[in-house]
């Protein structure tokens, strides 16, 4: 189950069983997200854009962190687990790209842009994870993309799906780290080809030719694993 980070007095309030501190900071493990109490403070921060709220943490507000954790912390955690396939640690890796939001707040620009200055923080964690481990840990347990799959009422269809499924993240998980990532961020998390282009410090035209590289190269990994079956 995702973590939540909690600082100060945050209107994201969560049980606190298996809570740790570390730079004001309470770690909270094993809680569910259960809804704001507080529903007009919480329509007041909904309109505030992530660029905003990050200016305010740069700042020193450091409670506004809670929001951008309610907005990212899943996509995060999508993020590392599809790049690793480890839920307990893909929210350890959650957990510390946030940590890295307020070490390196300071280096956030007036103009920038949240969303591709969190992933690169996303990306440099990944590939810090990446050097340690070596190698990834593998789970037999499919269970978390599900979700992604349409609900029905055959079984048949559904089980057809799963298989699908199964062989599009064994096909992904062929390719290496830096192909695997390229198709996270443009295809899973949708990200603009530009936004990655200068994550990468290519041009977006080098983008578009690897995605289409890779996408082919899957596709026919896809298809070798379909025939073998």
């Amino acid at each position: 189950m995702i973590k939540y980070i909690l600082i100060g007095s945050s209107p994201l309030k969560s049980p606190t069983s298996g809570a740790s501190e570390r730079n004001s900071v309470t770690i909270v493990t094993n809680c569910r997200y259960v809804g704001n109490p507080v529903d007009n403070h919480k329509r007041r921060v909904d309109s505030l854009s992530d660029h905003a709220i990050m200016l305010k943490i740069k700042a020193g507000d450091l409670e506004k962190l809670n929001l951008l954790y309610y907005r990212y912390s899943r996509r995060m955690f999508g993020f590392f687990y599809r790049m690793t396939h480890d839920g307990s640690s893909s929210e350890d890796l959650v957990q510390n790209v946030f940590m890295r939001v307020l070490k390196y707040k300071h280096t956030y620009s007036d103009t920038g842009q949240f969303e591709s200055w969190l992933f690169q923080l996303a990306r440099n964690v990944h590939h810090d994870h990446y050097r340690k481990s070596k190698r990834y840990s593998w789970q037999e347990d499919m269970s978390e993309w599900e979700s992604h799959l349409q609900e029905s009422n055959n079984v048949e269809t559904r089980k057809e799906k799963e298989e699908e499924m199964s062989m599009l993240m064994q096909a992904l998980d062929s390719l290496s780290p830096e192909k695997k990532e390229l198709i996270e961020l443009t295809r899973f998390q949708r990200m603009k080809y530009g936004d990655v282009a200068n994550m990468l410090n290519i041009t977006e035209s080098a983008v578009k030719v690897r995605v289409h590289r890779v996408l082919k190269e899957l596709r026919e990994k896809y298809l070798q694993l379909e025939l073998s079956n």
